[in-house]
């Protein structure tokens, strides 16, 4: 399994793009970088969205699904944060979770 993000920015928006296997196994070092995982793009906090894009996960876990909750829950504190191509599985997650309603204002339609 392979997992890799990438960031970009304009002067908009922030652009995080999740690629692969989002899972428990895969997950660490950006689960370890969360916090700081946008501060090379000094200023992102300043931007107008975070747009967080999933349309290239091949899988998620609920591991993975944790961590896209906390990029959301720590980001959404300082600007706007919006989903990008939601996989189904997010979603499921989300239903089970009980957090579909905490997640449905993220998801870009």
């Amino acid at each position: 399994m392979h997992f890799e993000w990438n960031v970009s920015s304009s002067e908009q928006a922030v652009t995080l793009q999740l690629r692969g296997s989002l899972t428990r196994s895969t997950l660490l070092p950006l689960w370890r970088q969360r916090a700081s995982l946008l501060a090379e793009e000094s200023a992102a906090q300043q931007k107008a969205c975070l747009y967080i894009e999933l349309s290239h996960l091949e899988t998620v876990d609920s591991a993975g699904f944790v961590l896209i909750c906390e990029i959301i829950h720590h980001y959404s504190q300082r600007s706007r944060v919006k989903l990008i191509d939601v996989p189904h599985l997010v979603e499921d997650f989300a239903e089970l979770y009980d957090l579909e309603q905490w997640i449905k204002p993220f998801i870009q339609p």
